[in-house]
């Protein structure tokens, strides 16, 4: 990978949490699946002519959890080409039968062919001419350079899920205009038209591509730059920034092509004929620029994460809840290090931001153990204010809600407390069995591997 994609590479893994939050609230449509790339053997390249498998993934008897979690999200935004990759794509349509955003694939797959440059030439014409469509109709949509070879991904957010059929009826007339527009073939849309029980598509997330060295650059629309393709921070704020659009309307017996795009708070937006309105010809546009950091605004100050934005400090009457930070939210085989801190456990930020609803978290560590044992009390001081600052760090890096830390030996006092190694007994509620389950609890911990 070129040096230039590998500054890019950081920016993206950089910004990765504020993504995941950001993907979370816009583009998850369901939980229990997601779709993902894996990269081929050596062997099983040579065999199939490829690099890489995509797949639904869990497989179907493993479904019905909510697997799609923000460590997952944040994955793929971070996703290095050198560092074990785990890009994935999310499904169009809801268990409810509703779609967040529409997205329309232009690929340019053969890059070897003769006229590929031509093609990619006029996939870029098609691609504007169906951003500014919607874009002229009060729509905000996000126009992605996805391969660096001429393939482009469309996506239109909407500020409420609507139903997928309205959905498809939408995006499905808009890329019938593909041979008005100049394209070689009709482009992939997502959703697809929905069918009972189907789990319709998945739709690869912007980032890293998953053959090509390119990470995701965005259309700015200011055309009269050299280079209006925007990447890396000055992309990423943009995607962060965008208005999500009304949703489109159902049709009466979902009968004729005609569709509303737009509207708003001035008014219901204005009925149109796709293959009338988005097939107008676009005008040239030139071959894509080359890759180019020149036209990027400096990186903006840090922004608050969502979940920064959405804690909740303390009320008249809300409780208190002490989590235990190794074992709860972060891999215990970590604390046998020291400071070392790792990825956190799957789930655990989203388990924090749940209760941050109604309690106040204290999150609680021993990691001091007895390192300052014999120091002076302001060398011990500075020593714990150290590692504290460290473990705020790594909690507001991956999003985690709470409202203090608690690194004392004894737990604080809280209503509640979440802990791996804790053994509830209940003997008032539940009478004597509380007794024996407690110490059938505490054998577990105890003995071999506990």
């Amino acid at each position: 990978m070129a040096a230039s994609e590998e500054i890019i590479g950081e920016e993206w893994k950089e910004r990765s949490r504020e993504l995941a939050d950001w993907a979370m609230e816009r583009l998850v449509n369901r939980r229990d699946v997601w779709g993902q790339y894996a990269l081929l053997s050596p062997e099983q390249a040579r065999e199939t002519g490829r690099t890489y498998k995509a797949m639904t993934l869990p497989v179907p008897e493993m479904r019905g959890e909510d697997r799609v979690t923000l460590d997952k999200l944040a994955r793929h935004f971070a996703s290095r080409r050198l560092h074990r990759p785990q890009l994935i794509g999310l499904h169009a349509e809801s268990q409810e039968g509703t779609s967040r955003w529409l997205g329309i694939d232009i690929d340019n797959h053969d890059l070897d062919a003769v006229g590929a440059d031509g093609r990619a030439r006029r996939n870029l014409a098609g691609a504007l001419a169906w951003w500014r469509a919607f874009g002229e109709r009060g729509y905000d949509p996000l126009l992605f350079d996805s391969s660096g070879r001429g393939g482009y991904h469309l996506w239109v957010l909407f500020a409420e899920p609507a139903p997928t059929a309205a959905v498809f009826d939408l995006v499905k007339a808009v890329a019938t205009t593909w041979e008005a527009n100049q394209l070689e073939e009709e482009p992939e849309v997502f959703p697809k038209q929905p069918r009972p029980g189907s789990l319709n598509a998945w739709f690869r997330l912007p980032g890293m591509h998953h053959t090509q060295p390119h990470y995701s650059r965005l259309w700015s629309g200011e055309e009269w730059l050299s280079d209006p393709w925007l990447e890396g921070h000055a992309a990423i704020d943009a995607m962060l920034q965008v208005m999500p659009g009304p949703p489109p309307p159902v049709q009466s017996a979902r009968a004729g092509p005609t569709v509303r795009l737009g509207g708003g708070a001035s008014g219901p937006g204005e009925l149109v004929e796709p293959s009338v309105l988005l097939a107008s010809t676009p005008p040239s546009a030139g071959p894509s620029p080359p890759l180019s950091r020149s036209a990027a605004p400096s990186p903006p100050a840090p922004k608050r994460s969502a979940a920064a934005r959405k804690r909740r400090f303390s009320g008249a009457g809300r409780p208190t809840v002490c989590l235990d930070l190794d074992g709860v939210l972060v891999d215990r085989t970590y604390a046998r290090g020291g400071e070392e801190l790792g990825d956190p456990i799957d789930g655990a930020v989203e388990f924090t931001r749940a209760l941050a609803e109604q309690a106040d978290i204290v999150i609680h560590t021993a990691r001091l153990g007895g390192r300052s044992a014999g120091a002076s009390a302001g060398a011990a001081q500075a020593e714990q204010r150290r590692i504290e600052e460290r473990i705020r760090a790594w909690l507001d890096q991956h999003g985690f809600a709470y409202k203090e830390i608690a690194m004392d030996v004894g737990k604080p006092i809280a209503a509640a407390y979440v802990d791996d190694r804790g053994v509830s007994c209940r003997p008032m509620d539940d009478g004597p069995r509380a007794f024996e389950e407690a110490l059938a609890a505490v054998r577990r911990l105890c003995g071999p591997g506990g």
